[in-house]
């Protein structure tokens, strides 16, 4: 007599396969963000590094230009930003744009230096001066005395001195300005404020990282920080009444300004 033997399959059932998918998609729930986290801050250190280079180079340029920073639009009557007056100390046109900079620029204008119709090269940083300026005791507006002048540590044609800032390392330099038409090739948006309204917006300079961004200061360094840390008072601002003539408006213009202002 013959004795018949039960095979059985040895495949997953529906179930199992159901449980597998949901833990696969519960790994993924809790993986992904964390993955999108680390790139993210991959780009941070990147755009600080980009930041402290560029410092760097500020510094050397101020080495062979008796001790000047740059003029953030130009020197000696001539239109050249100061990306392309620093260019040379650094010599690698990726460092200029942030990895966080997704702006398009389409094709270079007439009114650049390059040639027309040509693919742009983007820019993200700029220095700290704001424009349009506002006045100040003597009514000056765009000169040597004006408000703006006076607290930028880049100021009129030829640059500010760079031992003429009394609080190097908390003295603003570089903010990332990210914006369409921050290009090599062109003068424009060359200079960054804190009440600037692409600034502040989403996209903006000021938010490009958790809420933060990364500054280059005076003395050299960077560093990420909060808008609102970059406004606290700094050394004898604290307690300065803010000027008659200082606009009004805590919002865009509070006072004092913090780090932004090299009168510390």
């Amino acid at each position: 007599m013959r004795s018949s033997q039960s095979t059985k399959s040895s495949g997953f059932t529906l179930i199992e396969l159901l449980v597998v998918i949901a833990i696969i998609a519960i790994l993924a729930a809790i993986l992904f963000p964390v993955f999108a986290q680390a790139k993210m801050a991959a780009k941070k250190t990147q755009d600080l590094s980009n930041a402290k280079q560029l410092n760097l180079a500020i510094q050397m340029y101020g080495g062979d230009y008796d001790d000047t920073n740059p003029f953030c639009w130009g020197w000696g009557g001539e239109w050249m930003p100061w990306h392309q007056q620093v260019g040379p100390y650094v010599k690698s046109l990726p460092l200029w744009k942030s990895p966080v900079d997704n702006w398009d620029r389409g094709t270079e204008g007439s009114g650049g230096v390059c040639l027309p119709g040509t693919k742009t090269r983007g820019v993200t940083y700029s220095m700290a001066f704001t424009w349009p300026a506002f006045g100040s005791a003597t009514g000056d507006w765009w000169g040597p005395n004006s408000e703006g002048c006076q607290m930028s540590a880049t100021c009129d044609s030829g640059g500010a001195s760079q031992t003429n800032v009394p609080a190097p390392a908390t003295t603003i330099i570089i903010a990332p300005r990210p914006n369409w038409y921050h290009q090599w090739c062109q003068g424009w948006a060359t200079e960054v404020f804190f009440n600037y309204g692409e600034f502040n917006m989403k996209g903006g300079g000021a938010t490009m990282f958790n809420d933060g961004t990364n500054y280059g200061f005076c003395d050299g360094h960077a560093k990420y920080m909060k808008k609102s840390a970059t406004l606290a008072p700094q050394g004898s601002q604290a307690g300065t009444p803010a000027p008659s003539y200082w606009p009004s408006g805590d919002t865009n213009w509070p006072w004092p300004v913090g780090m932004w202002d090299k009168r510390q």
